[in-house]
């Protein structure tokens, strides 16, 4: 790595992390994948060091994990995959994207992805299984791909089973010769959406303090955290991250609930309001007459 050749240091640190598991390492790999581009890598790498630190008591770590997982919070691109409304709620249905399980919790929120091609897939008993490639941009890029209704076996092909996949959403008052909207719906879907919001964040941070005891556990464990820690240690720092996961992933897609709430409620028009709305990847337009 020192000499610029992070193509090849990323496999030998990421083999030395899975041999024998390292702080040191872990923030190696972190600036590596930060290196080639790997962003969301490379946050996850930071984010996830960062309670090993403070484990460790090394401050001058811990400071520089959370000083570079910020740093990326602003570049990371996100993947949103959502399914069809009545296979997402099929628990048959299977989703992996690059060969990873999605779970049906993730289905609909904006997931960290490193930029770059990923695949994605979905099948379920009975059906043909489906599956495309789609392009993740880099800096902030906000991709979305709805997954088609899959074919019946023996059933004849739709039309389509191309996804639809978008980069930009934008919505607009009705036109003026048409009756306004006094914008009662518009509220209450923004007040819905936000509830939602709050009680994801509710869980992010109900399973950010269970991470947190199960680090504390998983220490308590080990001999010479993080070596040493035997089986049960072991398991426990697997419990600790698994949660960690699921809180990053509660988070984001609460906040992201949250503010699509609160848009959508400000600019609910009344009766003698024209309101126009653009949501691009990066900013937001709204335009009206009161």
């Amino acid at each position: 790595m020192t000499a610029g050749k992070f193509a090849e240091a990323c496999p030998k640190f990421e083999a030395s992390q899975e041999l024998d598991p390292g702080l040191g390492t872990m923030l190696n790999l972190a600036e590596c994948y930060e290196k080639t581009g790997r962003t969301a890598s490379a946050w996850a790498e930071y984010r996830e060091a960062i309670p090993l630190a403070r484990a460790a008591g090394s401050k001058a770590r811990q400071d520089l994990a959370v000083e570079r997982a910020q740093a990326l919070e602003e570049r990371l691109s996100t993947l949103t995959i959502r399914a069809m409304s009545e296979q997402s709620a099929d628990a048959q249905l299977e989703v992996r994207r690059d060969g990873v399980a999605v779970r049906s919790a993730e289905l609909g929120a904006p997931i960290p992805v490193d930029p770059g091609e990923h695949l994605i897939e979905a099948q379920a008993p009975g059906h043909e299984p489906w599956s495309s490639k789609v392009q993740v941009g880099p800096n902030a890029s906000k991709v979305s791909v709805e997954i088609p209704r899959l074919k019946p076996t023996g059933e004849a092909a739709p039309a389509t089973q191309a996804p639809i996949v978008t980069t930009t959403a934008t919505t607009s008052a009705p036109p003026s010769d048409q009756p306004a909207s006094d914008g009662s719906a518009q509220r209450v879907t923004g007040l819905v959406l936000g509830g939602a919001g709050i009680v994801g964040v509710g869980l992010g941070t109900f399973f950010g303090l269970r991470a947190s005891s199960k680090w504390s556990d998983a220490k308590a464990k080990c001999t010479d955290y993080p070596y040493g820690c035997g089986t049960e240690g072991t398991d426990l720092r697997s419990s600790a991250r698994s949660a960690g996961n699921v809180s990053t992933i509660a988070f984001v897609a609460g906040g992201a609930l949250i503010a699509t709430g609160v848009v959508l409620y400000l600019t609910a028009p009344s009766k003698k309001e024209s309101v126009a709305l653009s949501v691009g990847p990066q900013s937001l337009f709204v335009q009206g007459s009161f």
